[in-house]
């Protein structure tokens, strides 16, 4: 029996948790190269890493990754692209999207319609890569990020807290999150604390946003030091004016946190039956669905949310997706 390992080559312009999630996934399963770079460079690097590997997957649909595809093709080997939001989202008024340069879209389209599959992270962004590759999605198997099972979450009395994680180091980014809209419910719950993280405050000043006193601003931190974060907190708040799937989101449940989010882009798909949906922008549904959670919500019942997010979002789901089509 042949057990040597299929030789893959994953590539991103960006190094993140969830791509460092999924090489390590892939490091279980082949013997993986991981390119992490831009510009033209890049496109020669990947290229010449084809020559030598069986498969190649990206982190979204790009210029970089069409010319994998086509590369690819040429090799008669297989690709695969990881479809993850400003891929094929696009929202000029908040300057969000890859396609926002006209120029782009030829090539994620033919890198979606060419790619042997296509992994986006939720079904809202499976119909967007649809609708932009303008095709059937024949390819596209919609895949949810893998998250590492959690072994212990606090379901002792929580503090009366309302977390919301946002690395944003934009004024575009403070909208595109909504953490404005966080900003302004707390102004309306002088009594909850709020904390948010991954957000500079000096952003904020420019827009001329007063941070309450009741609201403590923390700088981004890794996955490691936000897992105490989500432990403490009672509440995970995402109010989002475009979000493709929300990966803190389904951290924050992960350990028990109960989430209120907009009813934007695949936060409701993230939540599920688990959830307090609130429409888009909406401070008071925000206000009113925070009550409601610290008045009526068992601590205990914690466990059921965690358990929820472990089953939909399991890296072993993912492994065992990526390795059927390493095969």
């Amino acid at each position: 029996m042949n057990t040597t390992k299929p030789k893959v080559v994953l590539f991103s312009t960006i190094d993140t948790t969830f791509i460092n999630r999924d090489f390590k996934l892939l490091e279980n399963i082949s013997d993986v190269k991981w390119i992490c770079s831009k510009g033209i460079i890049s496109i020669i690097k990947l290229n010449w890493a084809m020559l030598f590997r069986d498969i190649g997957i990206a982190w979204f649909a790009s210029v970089y990754s069409a010319f994998m595809v086509f590369f690819a093709k040429i090799c008669k080997k297989k690709s695969v692209i990881i479809v993850g939001g400003a891929d094929v989202i696009t929202n000029p008024t908040l300057g969000y999207g890859l396609l926002l340069s006209k120029w782009k879209k030829s090539f994620v389209k033919y890198a979606l319609r060419n790619a042997t599959h296509v992994l986006p992270t939720s079904d809202f962004l499976s119909n967007a890569s649809i609708e932009v590759g303008q095709y059937n999605g024949d390819n596209i198997a919609v895949t949810y990020p893998g998250l590492k099972p959690v072994s212990w979450i606090n379901d002792k009395k929580r503090e009366r807290l309302v977390l919301s994680v946002a690395h944003c180091e934009t004024v575009d980014r403070i909208k595109i999150k909504g953490v404005d809209l966080v900003i302004k419910t707390a102004e309306q719950m002088q009594n909850v604390k709020f904390r948010i993280i991954g957000t500079r405050p000096q952003l904020l000043l420019e827009l001329g946003i007063v941070i309450p006193d009741n609201v403590t601003m923390h700088p981004f931190i890794p996955y490691k030091k936000l897992i105490p974060e989500y432990n403490n907190a009672s509440i995970y708040l995402q109010m989002s004016r475009i979000e493709s799937f929300g990966i803190s989101t389904c951290e924050a449940m992960m350990f028990g946190c109960i989430p209120i989010v907009s009813n934007i882009g695949g936060l409701p798909e993230t939540v599920g039956p688990m959830n307090y949906i609130i429409p888009p922008e909406d401070v008071n549904a925000a206000v009113t669905s925070i009550n409601e959670v610290l008045h009526h919500t068992l601590d205990s019942n914690r466990k059921e949310y965690s358990k929820f997010a472990q089953e939909k979002f399991s890296m072993k789901i993912r492994q065992e997706r990526f390795q059927a089509i390493l095969i």
